[in-house]
């Protein structure tokens, strides 16, 4: 808990604890306590406060005190055992002769705090529903709330699109709603509905709410990086901006952030940039040559910049798994003439990945230099078939494109029968290298073609199909709201304008 929440946490139980019943005994103990706190002295106050709850287990204020000070330690078991007490000792359930907290919204705020942070995360979002039943404005709880649901969905991955996952992102993105409805003029708010909408791919309201945080936050660092983040691939030059916004903010210890701006002034061409930047992000943090394209571990390989080296080598020994790492360090050695050294490693990465092209070009170099052109010619065969592989998924992929052109080009025209039929077909036998994303366009395709001829059932069911790929699509869930209700499935219109609503790019919630 930061000090600001704190102090503001201690003074609402100062006050709630002053009115309850108690005996002349024990209030003395709980005013002395208070007293302590109110003066920062902790130390003093938490030896009364079990005093209190050793003669009064449910005595709700003291045990409410105490979870606030372990929560404010970290002490999160401690904390939750407490908090649970006070607790039970409120309501109608109460324990005979226990003595109610006043606040018991903020109890199970504290509680959902504490579960957080011993990692129960389902069990800190049934709290953060308790504590909004009694204060279902409270900001910081509804943030919590938004991280929580949030994480939980993201952390779902047992399946691509769960019903789990779908709800908590449900969850996720009407609590970071509802906080930039009541606190516009903050960047928590706007940070957590730009989250929120990445975990649910919605990229329009992600980079929407981002964009409100750096409005009401500009030296926030943190919201120029998700700003970065959610426009890279929509508008790379804003993206840069923002990233270099983050910086200037002082964002330089990020290693996330020097990656992000490797990337994007990679891609202005600004090579100098790119590979400095790409540099600061492997002395922040090695496991960032993992995220590095080759070329631009080959550039920093190639400048010779000793501390560099130094963290790709040991990458490269702790983490046997990191390929890109070990093919950058084997292609140096290749380059400086220590080929035995190139092809022992080659060998091991070639047994790792014996589909991978560029580490059987370089094998195939390697055992010429070292003179073992038996095992060389074997390599090179298997370089054939495995080039000639990705030649053939390359022709497919681009055969699939234009089929997908045609059906498009039929449709604008108003042939959306030959529509259907091209859509059909391309549903009807996705290629293995289609994504769920590819998919899910494809059958939404599908769906508003036979929506065009008439067909409401059946396009509803395309709409579904696609929706079971990308549960978040606007524009699908539009489509499926608007053929549900025409064909009389008002409940299910309702269900997917509800969502719909949910991930609207505008930076606000709709008006009640």
């Amino acid at each position: 808990m930061t000090p600001p929440a704190r102090a503001s946490t201690l003074f609402a139980l100062l006050v709630a604890s002053m009115g309850a019943a108690q005996t002349p005994e024990i209030r003395h103990r709980m005013e002395t306590a208070l007293i302590h706190l109110a003066e920062g002295n902790d130390d003093a106050a938490a030896p009364l406060l079990l005093e209190i709850v050793d003669e009064a287990p449910f005595h709700g204020p003291a045990r409410l005190q105490l979870g606030a000070l372990a929560v404010s330690r970290g002490e999160w078991g401690v904390a939750a055992d407490h908090l649970r007490a006070a607790i039970e000792a409120t309501g109608d359930a109460a324990p005979p002769r226990a003595t109610p907290a006043q606040r018991p919204g903020l109890a199970w705020a504290l509680l959902a705090e504490a579960l957080d942070g011993r990692g129960d995360l389902a069990g800190a979002l049934d709290a953060t529903t308790e504590a909004l039943r009694f204060a279902p404005t409270f900001v910081p709880t509804l943030l919590r709330r938004s991280d929580l649901a949030r994480r939980l969905g993201e952390g779902d991955r047992a399946e691509e699109w769960s019903r789990d996952r779908i709800e908590h992102l449900e969850t996720a993105l009407e609590a970071a709603r509802e906080t930039a409805r009541l606190a516009p003029d903050r960047p928590g708010p706007w940070r957590a509905l730009s989250l929120a909408a990445l975990g649910a791919r919605a990229d329009d309201l992600a980079r929407c709410a981002a964009r409100r945080a750096t409005d009401v936050a500009p030296e926030d660092p943190g919201a120029w990086l998700l700003l970065a983040r959610t426009s890279t691939e929509a508008d790379p030059a804003a993206a840069l901006h923002a990233a270099e916004s983050s910086l200037a903010a002082g964002g330089a210890r990020n290693s996330a952030l020097w990656m992000l701006l490797g990337e994007l002034r990679a891609f202005r061409m600004n090579v100098e940039g790119s590979l400095a930047a790409y540099a600061e992000a492997l002395r922040l943090d090695p496991a960032a040559a993992g995220e590095m394209a080759s070329p631009a571990l080959d550039a920093i390989a190639a400048g010779d910049d000793e501390e560099l080296l130094a963290l790709l080598s040991e990458r490269a020994r702790r983490v046997p798994g990191a390929l890109s790492t070990r093919f950058t360090i084997a292609k140096r050695a290749l380059r400086l003439g220590r080929a035995a050294d190139a092809v022992r490693e080659l060998r091991a990465l070639a047994a790792m990945r014996p589909d991978h092209a560029a580490i059987l070009t370089a094998l195939h170099s390697a055992l010429r230099q070292t003179g073992e052109p038996t095992e060389a010619d074997h390599v090179l065969a298997r370089l054939g078939v495995v080039t000639a592989a990705e030649q053939s998924a390359w022709e497919r992929s681009n055969a699939r494109e234009q089929a997908r052109r045609a059906a498009q080009a039929a449709f604008d025209r108003g042939d959306f029968a030959a529509a259907v039929l091209a859509w059909e077909s391309r549903v009807a036998s996705p290629a293995p290298a289609d994504g769920p994303g590819r998919r899910a366009r494809d059958l939404a395709a599908l769906g508003r073609s036979l929506a065009a001829l008439g067909r409401a059932e059946a396009a509803l069911e395309a709409f579904e199909r696609s929706l079971a790929l990308g549960p978040f699509d606007a524009e699908v869930l539009a489509a499926a709201a608007e053929v549900a209700m025409s064909s009389g499935q008002s409940d299910a219109a309702r269900r997917y304008e509800a969502r719909a609503g949910l991930v609207a790019s505008e930076c606000h919630p709709a008006s009640p």
